[in-house]
């Protein structure tokens, strides 16, 4: 707002008493600009309950994904065999009906084509469900992607009561589905509803929460999957469908609505906007506090990061099961076993240790830090700090000598975001991602069976660089662009999942070949390690840095060195 009556003006007095005595009203960096509910001013039980309830959803939706994950592989195996015996004779009474070199290539085939569509449209999902986001808000885009998984599961309660190639075909045929609604794109909703529910503070710890309840849907999916296949093959497809639906109505009747109307108009009209997320991983200009422009590459090196750590540690539930096979002969009960205790340590550590390692580690950092900022605080306090006096009229453009007559300006309070140090998320995803590594490196030198399941519980142990790095790209991004930067590293972790199937795969059956399987815990090591060294040229911007946005500053200042 510009003035242009003189300082010593009696207009420009009264105007001064009544900014003065209106300036309690007005709002703040804190005040939400638009209605939400529930906003971040809600009370903090009332925020809990939601957070509570999204945790629940994170559960409920991740069960019903999970359910039908073991029935699939073995469905299409039956169906194959059905299909293939339709041309060929029956082998005699009490001969294995499906253990057939052609049967199990061509289930081999049809189990890879449905994971690779699953893959590839799952990229399309990310993309779909993070415009969803911005055009329709969180609730609207969740709901999206949970129904339309409902309606898939009834195409392959078809396929599955067709059966033969058939079946077989519609089943793949409806994967194409996913790009409406899919596991990547609830996950992303998911995770875009609890940043906005939380204080910023909170965001990482319930991330990992987040990440831990899915975890626990996993595990209870896959083994009420098992069960219920051993009773009839029909019964898991059914009963994801019936849970896929009561996830439907849970969103609907518990989850509230939240809207930004401004980035909604704007996404919904611009289709551009679809791409937004892959801008997100691009440098950024930042002014710095002398007036200085500076490119920022925190988000690139960051995603780098997170790539190589995700290409190095999402191949281990795998690579065990592989491994133990392999070496020990495991079989599918101790595999069961094996990979049930390995989720579930995961899942408990996200949930319950990982939210107090990143809350005490802030408060450890801080106090760290403290003794350098000490004077800095004293001059904060009550006493209010001597304001700079320019050094010559031209110091202050439009002032002049004028400046030095004026009340001193007290700086503007940071918004609790500012105020919130997200260092030690950085720092968390750093080396949480070197420990993984070196436990990774531990498997090289298993020797015995019992061995694999101490691996296991102790590789959960050095979880939280995915739920850390999104909590730290989340503070490094505006809050306008929290959707795009959750899609952009969803999209990395997605794209090194797919790396790394095939990658490891080709190393793992290498090392296989000279009898050495176990240098592909040394490779998982290497890769992490990689990343670990990667990760250290990671930062946010420097302290008391502005934005810098086509020739304009935004008035956000890097929360993460505040």
């Amino acid at each position: 707002m510009v003035v242009s009556d003189s300082a010593d003006s009696p207009k420009s007095a009264a105007v001064s008493r009544v900014t003065s005595t209106t300036m309690l009203n007005m709002p703040t960096e804190d005040t939400p600009l638009l209605e939400r509910k529930p906003s971040k001013t809600s009370p903090p039980w009332r925020r809990r309950s939601v957070v509570l309830r999204v945790l629940f959803t994170a559960f409920l939706v991740t069960l019903s994904f999970a359910v039908t994950q073991v029935p699939l592989i073995y469905v299409f195996g039956v169906m194959t065999c059905d299909e293939y015996y339709k041309t060929h004779p029956e082998p005699p009474s009490g001969a294995a009906r499906c253990r057939v070199h052609e049967i199990q290539s061509s289930t081999a085939q049809s189990v890879a084509l449905l994971g690779a569509s699953t893959a590839l449209f799952g990229v399309f999902n990310l993309f779909f469900t993070g415009w969803n986001i911005k055009a329709f808000g969180v609730k609207w885009a969740l709901l999206v992607s949970v129904f339309f998984p409902a309606i898939r599961l009834a195409i392959q309660n078809v396929g599955v009561q067709t059966g033969g190639a058939l079946g077989i075909i519609i089943i793949q045929a409806s994967q194409i589905i996913t790009v409406l609604g899919g596991p990547n794109g609830y996950m992303l909703a998911l995770n875009s509803f609890a940043a906005e529910v939380v204080e910023p503070e909170e965001r990482t710890a319930t991330l990992g929460r987040l990440t831990g309840c899915s975890m626990f849907g996993t595990a209870v999916g896959y083994l009420a999957g098992g069960y219920l296949g051993d009773i009839d093959i029909i019964y898991p497809f059914r009963v994801t469908l019936a849970l896929f639906l009561i996830s439907c109505t849970y969103v609907i009747l518990t989850l509230p609505t939240i809207h930004d109307q401004e980035v909604e108009s704007k996404a919904a009209t611009s289709f551009m906007a679809f791409f937004d997320p892959l801008k997100m991983l691009l440098p950024k200009k930042w002014i710095l506090k002398d007036g200085t422009v500076q490119t920022e590459y925190g988000t690139l090196v960051l995603g780098i990061g997170t790539f190589l750590g995700v290409l190095a540690t999402s191949y281990i539930p795998v690579l065990l099961q592989m491994y133990s096979t392999d070496i020990f002969g495991f079989g599918t009960a101790e595999n069961g076993w094996l990979i049930s205790i390995n989720s579930l340590v995961r899942g408990l550590f996200l949930t319950l240790a990982f939210p107090v390692i990143i809350s005490r580690g802030r408060k450890w950092l801080d106090n760290r830090n403290a003794s350098k900022n000490e004077t800095n605080n004293l001059n904060g306090g009550d006493v209010p700090a001597i304001p700079n006096i320019p050094a010559g009229p031209d110091a202050m453009p439009g002032h002049g000598a004028m400046a030095s007559q004026q009340m001193p300006m007290q700086s503007p309070q940071p918004s609790k975001e500012e105020a919130t140090s997200f260092r030690f998320d950085l720092m968390f995803t750093k080396y949480s991602l070197l420990i993984d590594g070196m436990l990774t490196g531990l498997a090289t030198f298993t020797t015995k069976g019992y061995e694999m399941y101490i691996i296991a519980v102790m590789l959960p142990l050095a979880s939280g660089t995915g739920p850390a790095s999104k909590g730290t790209i989340l503070a490094m991004c505006p809050a306008s662009q929290r959707a795009d930067a959750l899609s952009a590293i969803s999209l990395v972790d997605l794209v090194a999942r797919m790396a790394t199937t095939g990658a490891f795969g080709v190393i793992f059956s290498a090392f296989a070949e000279i009898g050495r399987p176990n240098l592909t815990f040394t490779c998982n090591a290497a890769f992490a390690a990689v990343g670990f060294i990667v990760l250290l040229l990671a930062r946010f911007p420097p302290d008391g840095a502005r934005r810098f946005v086509d020739g304009e500053d935004e008035t956000e200042i890097a929360p993460g060195n505040s």
